[in-house]
């Protein structure tokens, strides 16, 4: 990793962790709703730059307490690239703050975590690794997320990736 990269991922870093501290703030005088600590499902996910696009589903788990506004959050994807030989997969933990004072109605979450990300584009040679982090918008209902994850990167293109989920228990 070379210096430059080590100063722009901590730079990015301190903006997250601003825009949840800020987030925390407008959002600490409301109460959370009262719902289970612990939530588990499914998601279906779209990235849309690795591979040309490509779909992909896993588990998610979150968990939160709720007298709190800040929300764990972690998934996992497998995608199905149209290239036969290729593999990728990722995975997430983000802290997600509930915004309910705010009057827009789509992005009822806003937060940021750690992404990590495996691709290996040939079967002869060994996967690539990636690690990088996220910010994280999204809304939700009892038992449902819509969510658009935005994946920083080290030494590959940044992407998108739109989420739906639906929680079992």
């Amino acid at each position: 990793m070379s210096a430059d990269y080590g100063m722009a991922g901590r730079a990015r870093l301190a903006v997250v962790a601003a825009a949840l501290a800020l987030a925390g703030v407008a959002a600490g005088s409301a109460p959370a709703p009262a719902s289970a600590q612990l939530r588990a499902g499914g998601q279906v996910s779209f990235a849309n730059d690795v591979l040309g696009g490509t779909i992909g589903v896993g588990p998610r788990v979150e968990f939160g307490a709720p007298a709190f506004p800040v929300r764990l959050a972690a998934s996992a994807d497998w995608f199905f690239p149209n290239c036969n030989q290729c593999r990728y997969w990722e995975t997430n933990v983000n802290a997600l703050v509930s915004l309910p004072l705010l009057p827009i109605p789509f992005f009822r979450y806003v937060g940021g975590g750690w992404h990590l990300q495996s691709i290996r584009a040939n079967p002869f040679e060994d996967p690539t690794q990636t690690r990088g982090f996220n910010a994280v918008g999204g809304m939700r209902s009892e038992n449902t997320v819509i969510e658009v994850r935005y994946e920083i990167l080290e030494d590959i293109k940044n992407q998108f990736v739109v989420s739906f989920a639906i929680f079992f228990l």
